[in-house]
């Protein structure tokens, strides 16, 4: 089973940290496709991810974010996930960040808010800092919206907020771990400044509409 990594970035020097965790990984059926921003001008990270999609291969996607530390047994958990199920019924998948793991300097280290749930996540909860899902997910939703690279992301609450009306269910599995610097670490967040939330209002109405979108 074959898994797409994508990882927009802004920071390519994180990227050394997670090409060291691939690898060591214990699952190597696996493609890394990487879209480089300028980090002066942001990223227009959806159409990127967009673009990954419909180069990727595998069915299986992963966001993987730079500066990203994963364990050896990172991808071979996720295949495990899906071979116990189908396509049809698997949910979208996330997974939590932890300090299990730890950078030279760990004082970018995050702690995730969602590390004691149990009860599992709702659809605005799915991150793709590490976050996957089948493939075919993104192509039933039309991939992720392009629009929303003119302000603040929201990126992952698109994309849940579109499955999510389509009859995908969200899962935390507590045995996938990943860590993961700060958003601000190395440089300035480059979306925080571009937040409008008025804007997000707009394209949540439109999916109410037409939950598909068609980039792919």
């Amino acid at each position: 089973m074959k898994i797409s990594i994508c990882t927009p970035s802004i920071r390519p020097k994180g990227l050394e940290v997670l090409q060291k965790c691939l690898k060591e990984q214990t699952w190597q059926d696996f493609e890394w496709l990487v879209e480089i921003g300028i980090p002066e001008k942001g990223h227009d990270i959806n159409a990127a991810y967009n673009r990954m999609i419909r180069r990727a291969k595998g069915e299986i996607f992963l966001s993987l974010q730079d500066y990203t530390v994963i364990p050896p047994d990172f991808l071979e958990q996720i295949v495990a996930h899906y071979k116990d199920d189908t396509f049809t019924t698997i949910p979208l998948g996330k997974v939590k960040t932890l300090t299990d793991f730890t950078f030279d300097d760990t004082s970018a280290v995050v702690w995730d808010w969602r590390k004691e749930r149990t009860d599992g996540v709702n659809w605005n909860e799915w991150e793709i800092d590490a976050g996957f899902c089948p493939l075919i997910a993104l192509k039933d939703v039309g991939g992720f919206d392009e629009e929303l690279d003119k302000y603040w992301s929201f990126d992952n609450v698109s994309v849940g907020y579109r499955a999510n009306m389509i009859g995908y269910k969200f899962d935390l599995l507590n045995t996938v771990q990943a860590v993961a610097y700060d958003h601000d670490a190395d440089i300035p967040h480059p979306f925080r400044s571009a937040w409008n939330p008025h804007f997000w209002a707009k394209r949540e109405a439109m999916y109410q509409i037409d939950h598909k979108l068609h980039y792919l």
